[in-house]
């Protein structure tokens, strides 16, 4: 059998390619299928350490198997056009985030407390000075997870609006690079929805930066 994988982060850019064609034996439990790739394209082997596998947007058991027609990715460790399907509430894009379109979308004259975290690119990590970032996404596993964790969120603090945006492709330090917000009847409830939404915004999400520092060298890493 057939399957079709796509690459993300550095494991495209070793390969100079979005994805993969590979004969795997029918009935391959996804938690076998890196090793197997590893052993067909050795250039992996260290890359493919600690992926997890992704069938249909969402993360597979180590149990599952595949079907031809399903689609399958590896997702590199993650900490970042328009994601298809995205909400008002919901957004990885290209273009700039703008901090008084979001507090405008979260206004509620019910509510009494508003609270936004922005998070910008820093010109130095530790001794290392950046010169900008590449942020890439898988958009549309993103975007159900963005809506799992708004989900949750919501479900956790009744009557509550939430707001997660991030920002994919170059940014140079002080852009923007991700909004979290909660509007809420309540303060406190306001900032502890925040903080849970860019937490697991972080943990969760299918993003990943690239960093470019001034002495040329480069580095993928998750997104903290």
């Amino acid at each position: 059998m057939q399957i079709e994988i796509r690459l993300f982060a550095n494991l495209k850019e070793i390969m100079g390619q979005d994805k993969i064609r590979i004969d795997v034996p029918d009935g391959l439990p996804a938690g076998e299928l890196a090793s197997l790739v590893a052993s067909r394209y050795p250039q992996l082997e260290d890359a493919l350490a600690n992926v997890l596998v992704a069938k249909n947007h969402a993360l597979a058991r180590p149990a599952d198997t595949f079907r031809p027609t399903d689609e399958i990715a590896f997702i590199p460790p993650v900490g970042g056009g328009e994601v298809e399907n995205a909400t008002p509430w919901l957004r990885v894009s290209e273009q700039p985030l703008v901090v008084e379109e979001a507090y405008k979308l979260l206004e509620n004259p019910k509510h009494g407390g508003t609270v936004l975290f922005v998070g910008t690119v820093r010109e130095w990590t530790g001794q290392r000075h950046t010169d900008h970032l590449f942020y890439e996404a898988y958009p549309a596993m993103v975007y159900k997870q963005l809506a799992a964790i708004q989900s949750d969120v919501e479900r956790r603090f009744p009557g509550i609006q939430t707001l997660q945006w991030h920002r994919i492709g170059k940014l140079v330090p002080t852009d923007i690079a991700v909004i979290c917000g909660a509007s809420s009847p309540h303060r406190a409830a306001a900032f502890e929805a925040a903080y849970m939404l860019i937490e697991r915004l972080k943990r969760e999400a299918a993003i990943w930066k690239k960093e470019f520092f001034a002495d040329g060298s480069t580095a993928w890493r998750a997104n903290p």
